[in-house]
């Protein structure tokens, strides 16, 4: 399944600098007509007889390992979330695959699909910084067009992911279309939010152009995008099993509203799970 060519939905890198600008000179259609054509052309995993479930036990490759972090509390997360009345969304899986051929080019794994209370399927893009603390890892706006494109992808297969969730999780699922969620320790959120001096000057003011956006992708394409920092959490809050292949976290983790372009950008902590885009508009 070929992407098009240049691509806005497919771009891999929005680097730090320019990216305001970068943001700001988004053609909308093209970005609408992008995503559209990716709906209609998207892989069918069940045509080819494959499953989006793919049964995880919670058990990771590696033992430990930091380099492992944001797969490892991927998984940790799922353990906490994946109970009905766990939150606001209730985590089904993590690494969701959503190719359906080996060619699929640019198409990789949800790292965490759940479903709100409401029913709605919820694509979240988790997001931690890398090892290296100088470093910020990929941007806000690279988290946003990885989740779209994993959300045209779970809308067009809305029925069959349905069908699943209904056998292997007792789980109904609305026929809204499908969020994003983006999904951070505050660490990573506060990186691209605090940018100072040169850094901040080269970046320009991304946040209000990254929020007008977000607003349009909600208005046009009625995919509802959340931001969310997780109270702060780093490699060493995550413990393992008897084996040290089972990761989970102990703590209770709060979650934050994350609104870029806001004073101040991340929120008081919520009681549970799912600071998402729907509860704005109660």
């Amino acid at each position: 399944m070929p992407q098009p060519e240049p691509s806005i939905l497919f771009e891999r890198r929005w680097p730090t600098t320019g990216l305001a600008g970068a943001i700001s000179e988004i053609d909308r259609e093209d970005l609408w007509t992008e995503y559209g054509e990716l709906r209609r052309r998207a892989p069918e995993r069940h045509a080819r007889g494959k499953k989006y479930f793919t049964g995880h036990s919670g058990t990771v490759p590696t033992a430990g390992g930091s380099h492992r972090f944001e797969e490892h509390l991927a998984v940790a997360l799922w353990r906490k979330w994946k109970s009905p009345g766990a939150g606001r969304v209730r985590v089904l899986d993590y690494q969701v695959p959503l190719k359906a051929r080996r060619s699929d080019c640019g198409i990789g794994k949800v790292d965490l699909l759940g479903v709100s209370d409401s029913g709605r399927l919820t694509v979240i893009e988790l997001k931690v910084k890398p090892r290296n603390e100088a470093q910020r890892g990929e941007s806000p706006m690279a988290a946003l067009m990885q989740g779209l494109r994993y959300c045209a992808i779970v809308s067009a297969n809305r029925e069959p992911i349905a069908q699943e969730a209904r056998s292997f999780f007792d789980q109904g699922i609305s026929e809204e279309e499908p969020q994003v969620q983006i999904l951070a320790p505050k660490a990573w959120w506060l990186s691209w939010l605090e940018l100072t001096g040169r850094t901040r000057t080269a970046a320009g003011n991304w946040e209000p152009e990254f929020a007008t956006l977000v607003r349009d992708v909600e208005e046009r394409l009625g995919v509802y995008v959340a931001c969310a920092a997780l109270d702060d959490v780093t490699a060493g809050d995550i413990k393992y099993g008897p084996r040290g292949r089972r990761p989970r976290i102990d703590r209770e983790l709060a979650l934050h509203p994350v609104c870029p372009g806001e004073t101040p950008p991340i929120g008081p902590a919520v009681q549970q799970h799912g600071a998402q885009a729907e509860d704005r508009r109660e």
